[in-house]
């Protein structure tokens, strides 16, 4: 499989230099504004509190939430509209580090556990532009100041990555996008694009998470990240 690895930038002004805009009025794009997919307060996020698999849609696509347990866990997207960046514990998970959306109000959280099998579908089969990404406080808080599961703080060998992959027709397509979320001391802070066109025409798009903190049942840092204005170019 092919792959295309973006590095973490080392000056956040020249990553923020290079991002290109989007066009708000693109009614294919993944702005999770929508009043049936909104948090119904602000500062909240919206995750059903019974065990089931839902789908939320904007624009071209349709994210997928799993909750089990009563609503004691969630995995893929949930959205929400938290501007907070305060962390106390695991329940500030739906926080982005950057303070908030791309653009609007709201934005999804995802959580990627490596077997719920959650995926992003699309309506119309299509080679999706990009997505804007970005690092949840959860996660940052780990990489950064350390906890009980990942150990220390990251030092200069440590790494944290995104991996991003195509479906066509129930086929793996043959390339995919890697993005680090952090590497060594540079960590992703702010919103940031992804360029997703190498993947071409695609029908899903799903993630995989990798990183140097590792134990006996996978990979320690929080597999959390945020995303925000899928499909825009």
């Amino acid at each position: 499989m092919k792959k295309s690895i973006l590095f973490v930038a080392a000056l956040a002004m020249t990553f923020a230099a290079c991002q290109p805009n989007y066009d708000v009025e693109d009614k294919t794009v993944a702005t999770f504004e929508e009043a049936a997919i909104s948090p119904a307060a602000p500062q909240s996020y919206l995750a059903f509190n019974t065990d089931t698999t839902a789908l939320l849609a904007s624009g071209n696509y349709e994210l997928s939430q799993t909750v089990a347990y009563g609503g004691t866990y969630v995995t893929g997207a949930v959205v929400t509209n938290i501007t907070d960046t305060t962390f106390k514990d695991y329940k500030d998970a739906y926080k982005s580090i950057a303070g908030g959306a791309k653009g609007g109000k709201n934005y999804v959280v995802w959580f990627e556990d490596g077997f719920s099998g959650n995926a992003i579908k699309l309506k119309e089969a299509t080679t999706v532009a990009g997505m804007y990404v970005c690092n949840n406080v959860y996660a940052y808080n780990s990489i950064t100041k350390g906890d009980a599961i990942a150990g220390e703080p990251f030092g200069d060998d440590d790494w944290f990555m995104l991996s991003i992959g195509g479906m066509l027709d129930g086929k793996m397509v043959n390339t995919q996008v890697d993005f680090y979320l952090a590497k060594g001391k540079n960590v992703v802070t702010d919103w940031t694009y992804v360029d997703l066109s190498q993947l071409g025409k695609v029908d899903a798009i799903f993630f995989t998470m990798a990183g140097s903190r590792t134990g006996d049942w996978g990979l320690n840092t929080p597999t959390y990240f945020c995303i925000d204005n899928l499909g825009a170019k």
